[in-house]
Protein backbone atom coordinates (compact mmCIF):
# COMPACT_ATOMS: atom_id res chain seq x y z
CA UNK A 1 0.00 0.00 0.00
CA UNK A 2 1.24 3.43 -1.06
CA UNK A 3 1.73 6.12 1.47
CA UNK A 4 -0.17 9.13 0.95
CA UNK A 5 1.65 11.96 1.89
CA UNK A 6 -0.48 15.28 3.11
CA UNK A 7 0.31 18.40 2.99
CA UNK A 8 -1.31 21.79 4.45
CA UNK A 9 -0.78 25.30 4.50
CA UNK A 10 0.56 27.53 7.93
CA UNK A 11 -2.32 29.48 7.77
CA UNK A 12 -3.89 29.55 11.21
CA UNK A 13 -7.34 28.83 10.08
CA UNK A 14 -5.92 25.83 7.92
CA UNK A 15 -4.34 24.76 11.36
CA UNK A 16 -7.62 25.45 13.55
CA UNK A 17 -9.39 23.10 11.26
CA UNK A 18 -7.17 19.96 11.33
CA UNK A 19 -7.29 20.88 15.03
CA UNK A 20 -10.60 20.53 14.48
CA UNK A 21 -11.29 17.52 12.97
CA UNK A 22 -9.02 15.42 16.14
CA UNK A 23 -11.10 17.15 18.72
CA UNK A 24 -8.96 20.02 19.25
CA UNK A 25 -9.40 23.78 19.80
CA UNK A 26 -7.85 26.68 20.43
CA UNK A 27 -7.70 29.19 23.53
CA UNK A 28 -7.61 32.92 23.68
CA UNK A 29 -4.09 33.02 24.77
CA UNK A 30 -3.46 30.73 21.38
CA UNK A 31 -2.57 27.34 22.88
CA UNK A 32 -3.84 24.03 21.46
CA UNK A 33 -5.93 22.47 23.92
CA UNK A 34 -8.78 19.97 24.23
CA UNK A 35 -12.35 21.23 22.69
CA UNK A 36 -14.15 19.34 25.25
CA UNK A 37 -12.08 20.67 28.18
CA UNK A 38 -10.25 24.05 27.03
CA UNK A 39 -8.24 24.11 30.30
CA UNK A 40 -6.26 21.13 29.70
CA UNK A 41 -3.48 22.22 26.80
CA UNK A 42 -1.85 19.65 24.64
CA UNK A 43 1.97 18.49 24.89
CA UNK A 44 4.70 17.23 22.81
CA UNK A 45 6.12 14.47 23.48
CA UNK A 46 9.15 16.40 25.71
CA UNK A 47 5.94 17.69 27.96
CA UNK A 48 6.12 21.48 25.95
CA UNK A 49 3.09 23.37 25.58
CA UNK A 50 2.23 24.12 21.88
CA UNK A 51 0.72 27.67 20.91
CA UNK A 52 -1.20 27.45 17.11
CA UNK A 53 2.08 29.28 15.29
CA UNK A 54 3.82 25.96 16.50
CA UNK A 55 1.94 23.58 15.27
CA UNK A 56 3.84 21.77 12.51
CA UNK A 57 1.11 18.58 12.26
CA UNK A 58 0.85 14.97 14.33
CA UNK A 59 1.61 11.75 14.25
CA UNK A 60 -0.50 8.73 13.50
CA UNK A 61 -1.94 6.56 16.64
CA UNK A 62 -2.15 8.32 19.93
CA UNK A 63 -1.98 12.09 18.74
CA UNK A 64 1.95 13.37 19.20
CA UNK A 65 1.92 16.97 18.39
CA UNK A 66 4.64 18.23 16.88
CA UNK A 67 6.15 21.70 16.69
CA UNK A 68 7.41 23.69 14.05
CA UNK A 69 11.08 24.15 15.26
CA UNK A 70 13.88 22.59 13.99
CA UNK A 71 14.43 19.95 17.53
CA UNK A 72 11.03 18.91 17.25
CA UNK A 73 10.87 18.11 13.60
CA UNK A 74 14.01 16.20 13.78
CA UNK A 75 13.19 14.28 17.11
CA UNK A 76 9.91 13.93 15.01
CA UNK A 77 12.03 12.34 12.00
CA UNK A 78 13.83 10.09 13.98
CA UNK A 79 11.00 8.40 15.46
CA UNK A 80 9.36 7.77 12.15
CA UNK A 81 12.77 5.49 11.05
Amino acid sequence: MAKAKVTFGSDVETKRFILDVFGKAVDADGYVVEKVNHAQRVLTPDGEEVTVNDFAGLHKGSLVFVKSDLVSTIQMADRLK
